[in-house]
């Protein structure tokens, strides 16, 4: 009896969970005892045809030509191969005598006749597949152009069954809310970050703790604002963000102004928020034994280093003259609100839906210019992107801007935060510290020890509206800042 090889193929491992492996051993079985040959070893592989590289089809074809074997059975042609490149291999084994047989086809592949009839099946079956993936991709396109994610749903949300819109994980998405703000405060790398995240519980696909993989990808996938970015292209979502555009655009400023190790081992109240006023660079912090220190390392600066306990008091002083009076808190509060129910909201967000416009007209004009062939289309793609995030994020801010004008509420902790500020910055912890100046102030800057502080922009027209009757705030001006996360090392709030 002829010894031969036995090759049988499915293209999932779904498929061979089935009873396609088995039926086509027997067919392969039956077929052998009918030829006078005997299969000497099965090859059983669990790979699509359609593209070159299957590792046991290499893996046979070499022992074959090796002659460890006189020839192989394949149950049928569309079994062997779906590509032109294998189905040469193939030919290849033919010419060099060792015999290929095909159980269910019923074809002598050594005459002139029964190779053409298995050319033209081959032709076929590369046909077939070409057609089934076109039709796949036309299905993907259609649900993509419905805001649908045709893929597994990033951490954060749920999948619910082939064609619906993805929803919000009310276990997990709390703690991906939490990974944005907790790196955009400026304190946490990437590695620092994944440990924190999995000490607190947030787990990948499979209940496994997140690595830093998971958590990378988390910060730059726009599916967190309602986009989805597939193969390069930007498209509207269906499912509700989790985050908004500012946020998303916050965490690539913060990774693209990294350029340091990050380390929150001990953490520097200050770090990063000083400036020294002599040569204008952010002064570092360095702990010395049993303190920390903030100096400026430019060459030449003639800037002293200052003790974070010192700088601390120097703060708490300065902040007490930055705050507003509590005796001008109710002539403010009138005020305001005389401001709140006097202004058109048209007049509040004009300068918005104008931005909002050029934005419009500028993501139309790279389509123009794509076309004429003046732009690439990776250009085309990268520029479209940074518009439609732009976008994005001016149409938070309109909303934003309606909100606040409607809501006194707001603007009421708007002015108990101005009439505040020293007594907060006494009480809160180290990250709040941070919280309540990059909100309440500008600029920080020191100069020979001394420290010298900018008030935010919402905080100088309060100031001014006390000092000048006649003076109205914009509404671009005049924002209520983010509220300061209370003990965010506690837990999710």
């Amino acid at each position: 009896m002829k010894p031969c090889f036995g090759y049988i193929r499915v293209s999932t491992k779904e498929q061979a969970d089935g009873a396609s492996l088995d039926a086509q051993k027997d067919a392969i079985t039956v077929f052998a005892s009918q030829n006078n040959l005997t299969v000497t070893k099965w090859f059983e592989e669990q790979e699509t045809a359609s593209k070159v590289g299957r590792p046991l089809f290499e893996d046979m074809r070499q022992r074959l030509m090796r002659g460890q074997a006189e020839g192989v059975i394949i149950h049928r042609i569309d079994r062997s191969s779906r590509n032109y490149t294998d189905w040469a291999h193939i030919d290849q084994l033919s010419q060099l005598g060792i015999k290929v047989f095909f159980a269910a086809d019923g074809l002598d592949f050594d005459s002139t006749g029964g190779r053409l009839m298995a050319d033209i099946q081959m032709v076929l079956a590369a046909h077939y597949s070409r057609n089934l993936s076109f039709e796949v991709k036309k299905g993907l396109y259609g649900r993509i152009k419905q805001g649908r994610y045709p893929f597994r749903a990033p951490i954060g949300y749920l999948d619910n069954g082939e064609g619906q819109p993805k929803t919000v994980d009310p276990i997990k998405a709390p703690f991906v809310k939490l990974a944005f703000e907790l790196y955009c405060s400026g304190e946490y790398s990437i590695t620092s970050l994944t440990t924190e995240m999995a000490r607190k519980g947030l787990t990948g696909w499979g209940g496994r703790p997140v690595v830093r993989r998971n958590i990378e990808t988390m910060l730059r996938n726009p599916f967190y604002i309602g986009k989805m970015l597939i193969c390069g292209t930007l498209y509207d979502a269906a499912h509700e963000p989790l985050i908004s555009a500012g946020q998303f655009q916050q965490v690539k400023d913060v990774k693209a102004g990294r350029s340091v190790k990050k380390s929150t081992k001990h953490m520097m109240a200050f770090r990063s928020l000083i400036i020294c006023a002599d040569c204008k660079k952010i002064l570092t912090g360095e702990r010395q034994k049993a303190h920390i220190y903030y100096r400026c390392h430019t060459v030449g600066c003639p800037s002293l280093s200052i003790r974070e306990d010192r700088l601390n008091e120097q703060l708490q002083k300065r902040l007490q003259h930055l705050q507003i009076a509590p005796k001008d808190k109710e002539y403010l509060r009138d005020r305001l609100q005389a401001w709140l129910h006097n202004t058109e909201p048209c007049t509040m967000t004009t300068s918005v839906k104008l931005r909002i416009a050029d934005a419009s007209s500028r993501r139309d004009r790279l389509t123009d210019l794509l076309v004429d062939g003046t732009i690439p289309k990776a250009d085309y793609e990268t520029r479209k992107q940074n518009t439609e995030f732009e976008l994005a994020q001016l149409r938070e801010e309109e909303r934003r801007f309606a909100d606040r004008q409607k809501n006194e509420a707001d603007l009421e902790a708007l002015l108990d935060r101005g009439c505040e500020i020293a007594n907060m910055f006494s009480v809160l912890t180290v990250r709040e510290r941070r919280e309540l100046l990059k909100n309440c102030t500008d600029r920080i800057s020191i100069r020979q020890g001394v420290v010298r502080l900018t008030a935010a922009p919402w905080l100088k027209v309060l100031k001014a509206m006390t000092k000048d009757d006649e003076y109205q705030p914009t509404a671009d001006v005049l924002g209520v800042p983010e509220p300061i996360k209370y003990s965010v090392e506690n837990g999710i709030e």
